[in-house]
């Protein structure tokens, strides 16, 4: 695929996205407000930091746990085909991806099962990118919201979701809209940002922590990993399986910390001298009024939001990809 400019959105949009998502975030910010405001929080937060995700991570937006012998992009690449291989999805199958960013998931699943998969993404501009680069065959990408998904009942054969459900303000219902659109005997599968049994509600510096990641992420409020699982109960779902991954040789948060050799070749963007040189890009093409008045506003909130997340990741109060597999009985 071709290069593609960091930021080419106008300076009122990026300005106006700025000032909003900097209010929603602040200290003063409740869960509440981020609650009610949960649309405005998460579809700002991605307007601003699509290119950023798209240019240092590539197309898919999520974490992976990482063995020696594999790049970043390999690692990324194996938890999107846990998720097919656990669908058990045929061809021909109709798949939701909630929550489908660019589409980097959704094309490999794709790819591997040669289903029919829908991506839905409640930020415009990530629907417009995604189409940009390319729709597979018998796919389709549409900006809605999951928590009021625009299908009818029993649509789909399955549905899966990789970090997104964090972002619904209310996780019960989120359940419940997919247990709607999902036939009988399909499955939800996933992986979800939670607090860990690590996390303790009587400890300052994790109550401080978790506001922090929450402000940092556009999350409304993180939920533990046992309420996600209660949260799918509730609403009919079996809970086949469960469970936090387990670590690998290298941590989740290892590129946002820049820990790659300067030398490696796939991770190149995420290595300290790969970040600090596109700082100094991005501040050369905003002066030169190449990328949009912001762009290096929004960076820096993207590098305290990697600086929160490796802080969270180390403390191991927090997790990216806790694992779930559901299913709706027939």
């Amino acid at each position: 695929m071709a290069e593609k400019a960091i930021i080419h959105r106008s300076n009122g949009a990026v300005r106006e996205e700025l000032s909003l998502f900097n209010k929603l975030s602040e200290k003063t910010s409740t869960n509440d407000l981020r609650k009610d405001q949960y649309k405005n929080l998460v579809s700002k937060f991605y307007n601003l930091a699509t290119d950023f995700f798209e240019y240092g991570w590539g197309q898919s937006f999520h974490f992976a746990n990482r063995y020696q012998c594999e790049t970043l992009v390999e690692s990324i690449q194996r938890h999107e085909s846990y998720l097919a291989l656990k669908m058990q999805a045929k061809p021909g199958d109709q798949i939701l991806d909630m929550g489908c960013g660019v589409g980097g998931p959704l094309r490999r699943i794709a790819y591997l099962t040669n289903a029919h998969i829908t991506g839905i993404s409640i930020c415009e501009y990530q629907i417009q990118r995604a189409k940009t680069i390319g729709i597979p065959t018998n796919c389709s990408f549409i900006h809605g919201d999951f928590m009021k998904l625009p299908f009818e009942d029993n649509t789909f054969d399955h549905v899966y979701v990789i970090e997104a459900v964090c972002h619904s303000p209310n996780k019960a219902q989120c359940c419940a809209e997919v247990f709607r659109v999902l036939k009988p005997g399909g499955s939800f599968v996933g992986y979800d940002c939670c607090l860990t049994d690590k996390y303790d509600l009587r400890n300052s510096q994790h109550m401080e922590l978790k506001r922090l990641t929450e402000d940092a992420s556009a999350l409304p409020e993180l939920q533990s990993t046992k309420q996600l699982v209660h949260d799918l109960q509730s609403v009919g779902f079996i809970v086949e399986e469960s469970k936090d991954l387990p670590p690998a040789d290298i941590p989740w948060y290892q590129p946002l910390k820049g820990a790659d050799s300067f030398l490696s070749i796939g991770n190149f963007r995420t290595t300290v001298l790969g970040r600090w040189l596109t700082r100094n890009m991005v501040w050369l093409m905003e002066k030169s009024w190449l990328a949009a008045e912001g762009s290096l506003a929004t960076l820096n909130i993207l590098e305290n939001t990697a600086h929160v997340m490796i802080q969270a990741g180390e403390s191991g109060i927090f997790t990216p990809y806790f694992f779930f597999l559901a299913r709706k009985v027939k």
